[in-house]
Parts: C-alpha cells; structure tokens; sequence
C-alpha cells in the first residue's frame, strides 16, 4: 500500500522550493517532479518533525532536502506523535495546563527559587558580598550621599561607640565599619551593606537627640544591631540571589536571557534600590533584641527608637523601607521582648 501526496520541495541550503509528488510506500520515499523521479530514499533514513495538529509534518531527507506537504493533516504511516502532540490534542490536557502552568511559575517565584537562593548564599565565598558591597557603597557615595555636617566629637563617638559594641560581640573588626553621611534622599535612617559597612546619616541622630537625647546612645546602638543583624542574616545577599532566580526563571520562560545578563552586571544598583522583606526586618529586630543586653543596653532602647520614627511621622524612613513591619508592631514586640 503507498501513499501519494502533494507538496514542496526545499533543497539543502536554499530557501527555493519546486512543486513534487511524494509516492510513500512501506520501506522507501520516492520524490515525483514534473512525472520523472527527482530521488528515492529509504524510510529508515529520514527524519520527521512532531505530528502537532494543524501543523504539517516536515519531512528531512538525508541530504538535507525537506519535503512539506501541502495537506497539513496528512502523515507518514509509521509516524506516531510525541507525548507533546498527544497532550496538545486532547482538550483536558490543554486546559489543565492553561490553570497549572500560572500555578507551576507562581511556585518556582515565591517558594521554590527564593528557598534555593536563600541555602546558595551560605556557599558563597567572602570576596562576593564584600565585592556587592564596595560597588553598592560607590554607587551610594555618587547618587544619594553627601559628607557629613556633624561636628568632628560626634562621628567620633558613634565611631567609639560602634568599635565597642563589635569588641564585646567578638565580630570581625576588619568587616564591619561605621559611616555617617548626610543624605536628602534617606533622611533619617541607617543601613547595611552585605561586607558590613553600616551607613548612619547625619538626619537620624538630629531625629534621636531631638526625641530624647539623654538615650541616644542606646536607641543609636538599637538601630546599629539591627543593620548588623541583616548583615549577620545575609540579607542582602539574599535579596539578590532571589531577584536573579527570578529572572533565570523568566528567562528560560520567555527566552530572554539578556535579562539575567543585565541583571548580573546591576546586582548592586538592585542591592541599592531594593527593601529588605518582611521577615529578614523581623530576623534583624530579633537579632538587636538579643545583643542589646549584652551591651548593657534595654530591650526598651529598640522601642524608643521606633517610637521616635513614629513620633517623627517616619516619612524618610518608610521611604526607603517600605516593607517593615508596621512600627507599632515593632514598639510592642520590644517592650514584651525579655
């Protein structure tokens, strides 16, 4: 029994095609143009592409020749279509994938990539966050601070102060500095890069000495402990470890790997730019509750500083971090915290 079909010829290497006949028996192909015999191949040579429905199956010859038929339903008789096709065919199939496919990439985003992110950041070598550090702390430097305008006793003490504190936790010197800046865009705050540089602008300590300045070295050393349990957590890190997971996964997706390129080369501008999560704020609370004792400091420290953040309507500060926890959440699990 043979099979007779109409179709085009491509010829390797060219994108001309010419009017043939296929003549398909059980062992050979046989190519028919204008009734003389262009080729016969053996049907164990040739190679074909997935029976998709509604698509027509492309047939490669050995010597690069491709044959398309003109009737896209037809098929060679020993071709059996793939798992694909067979799921593209049946309507369940299709219309589970519609509704498990959005819930197969919301997993990959918030469960499966962050948690996997989360674990590789614990195999980094040094050199990386003190690499993501020094390019975040350069472009913090240009964009967003200025020198500092408090008077030369002041950086002094909270440098003191700060070289202290790491004597008594046993931290590594070396790693963790202290900066004051004077900055327009943060306003009274402080931060954390993932090396351990702390950055203190010059707007928070005005904010503390104006809400109580006989605690400002307590509420100052709350809101230091707190940047250092980020660093202490590897927050930053992490933060962007997930974005990259994200955009690998939306990369391979959607094949735009140029993404993930550009991604990588503005780690730190997103390391700059991003907000720590809910629960690397509440790990980095938990971690200055836990050591203000140790520094001969009260719990209650953290919770007037907090408080004067509120009591400062904590414009500037939920600005930049605009996902903590609410601060009167943040006051009352210090004032409980023993």
């Amino acid at each position: 029994m043979s099979q007779l079909v109409d179709g085009k010829l491509y010829q390797a290497g060219s994108t001309r095609s010419c009017a043939v006949k296929l003549v398909v028996t059980e062992s050979h192909i046989s190519i028919i143009q204008d009734g003389v015999e262009y080729g016969a191949h053996n049907l164990s040579s040739i190679s074909l592409s997935d029976a998709i429905p509604g698509v027509a199956t492309e047939v490669r010859f050995e010597n690069g020749d491709m044959f398309i038929p003109d009737d896209k339903s037809w098929r060679v008789q020993r071709q059996t279509g793939s798992l694909l096709s067979t799921l593209e065919s049946h309507k369940i199939s299709v219309f589970a994938s519609i509704i498990l496919a959005p819930l197969l990439i919301y997993w990959l985003i918030m469960v499966a990539m962050p948690a996997l992110a989360s674990k590789s950041v614990d195999w980094l070598p040094p050199s990386v966050p003190n690499y993501m550090g020094e390019q975040s702390f350069t472009i913090l430097e240009k964009a967003f601070l200025e020198p500092s305008e408090l008077d030369e006793p002041t950086q002094q003490h909270i440098e003191q102060l700060f070289s202290n504190a790491t004597t008594a936790l046993n931290l590594d010197k070396e790693r963790y500095q202290i900066f004051t800046y004077q900055s327009a865009y943060f306003g009274a705050n402080a931060l954390a890069l993932p090396d351990g540089t702390v950055i203190v602008t010059d707007d928070l300590i005005t904010q503390l000495r104006t809400y109580d300045e006989s605690k400002l070295d307590s509420m100052l050393m709350a809101i230091i402990l707190h940047e250092i349990g980020h660093v202490e957590g590897k927050h930053g890190m992490r933060l962007v470890a997930q974005s990259l997971s994200n955009a690998i996964v939306f990369a391979l997706l959607f094949g735009d790997l140029e993404t993930v390129g550009e991604l990588f080369v503005g780690a730190s501008s997103t390391l700059v730019q991003a907000s720590f999560s809910r629960d690397m704020e509440s790990e980095a609370d938990d971690f200055a509750l836990q050591h203000l004792a140790k520094l001969g400091y009260s719990p209650s420290a953290f919770a007037d500083a907090m408080d004067s953040f509120d009591a400062n309507g904590s414009g500037d500060f939920l600005k930049y971090l605009s996902s903590h926890p609410a601060i009167k959440e943040r006051i009352e699990k210090a004032k409980r915290f023993k």
